[in-house]
């Protein structure tokens, strides 16, 4: 049997300690420090020797910097962080030959966000993530992971919540979906008056997330454009207005149905047997759920 390989991705909220915040703070800081310096060392080796600068010769100097006193914090940072960040540079670079993006920048600290990546040793077990260096951290782990974790992206939202996204590889069997019944298929339309309309005449009206805290958002956004730019009131003020917006995203979890949309079940095989592609989209019988915008994984 013909075997697949199968990259999904996993995105969960972190509930990190005081410590391990500032902990998770001082990795993108050095994720962006080193960007910044790699960045630094090719241009200022192009215009000293119209060459460009080895990713060898790079990641030498880098390790080189562990020994200085200066920058001797950098062994307090997870190794395969920082060598991470100079593979996305080398990506950059990439893209920016082949006129796929502009020239690669320095990043700041006002202006970036706030993220990192570490592409091993990371993993996921009892509701909580080991990082390297960092230790356990206590995660929101809504679904179970299928497969080996490749690789783990953290980052911070404007409201200042830390989440990670887990790239997770598994191997599927080559297998042929059997096909629907005729009888029990539904054609579905989305639109904005009416969220789903099916072709048996259902209807389920549009929840309006947005509409119901757009006076609340007004009054966020005219409060941020008073505060001067760059000041800390315009940045507490930013985080307002991100948390506004952070409501209406998940305002399935005060809407009555929970943010789930219930229309009949589609497609289900001819023999009754739930298909691979249907078998997590059916917890009940008769019932499809369409997720809202929110953390949960969606149906469709």
């Amino acid at each position: 049997m013909i075997q697949h390989r199968q990259h999904r991705v996993y995105r969960f909220r972190l509930e990190p300690t005081t410590d391990q915040e500032a902990a998770f703070q001082r990795y993108a800081g050095a994720r962006r420090w080193t960007w910044n310096w790699a960045l630094y060392q090719k241009r200022a080796h192009y215009a000293a020797t119209g060459t460009g600068l080895s990713e060898k010769e790079l990641s030498a100097r880098l390790t080189a910097l562990k020994k200085e006193p200066d920058t001797a914090w950098l062994r307090e940072i997870d190794s395969q962080l920082v060598q991470q960040a100079l593979a996305d540079l080398k990506t950059a670079f990439e893209a920016f030959f082949a006129q796929r993006a502009r020239y690669p920048r320095f990043k700041s600290k006002k202006r970036d966000t706030a993220r990192f990546r570490i592409p091993q040793r990371v993993t996921l077990a009892d509701g909580s993530l080991t990082v390297p260096k960092i230790g356990r951290v206590k995660v929101r782990q809504s679904r179970a992971v299928d497969g080996t974790t490749k690789s783990a992206t953290f980052k911070r939202d404007a409201c200042g919540h830390w989440f990670v996204s887990l790239v997770a590889e598994t191997e599927m069997a080559a297998v042929a979906l059997p096909l629907p019944s005729e009888e029990r298929t539904v054609g579905v339309d989305m639109g904005l008056k009416d969220a789903i309309v099916t072709s048996d005449g259902e209807r389920v009206a549009a929840p309006r997330f947005y509409r119901a805290a757009q006076r609340k958002l007004r009054r966020a956004q005219r409060s941020m454009s008073r505060k001067v730019t760059g000041s800390n009131n315009r940045a507490k003020a930013r985080a307002t207005v991100a948390r506004v917006h952070q409501k209406i995203v998940h305002g399935h979890v005060e809407s009555p149905t929970d943010g789930q949309l219930m229309v009949p079940i589609r497609g289900e095989p001819a023999d009754g047997s739930p298909s691979p592609a249907h078998a997590k989209a059916v917890p009940r019988q008769g019932e499809l759920v369409l997720q809202g915008a929110g953390t949960g994984p969606s149906a469709l």
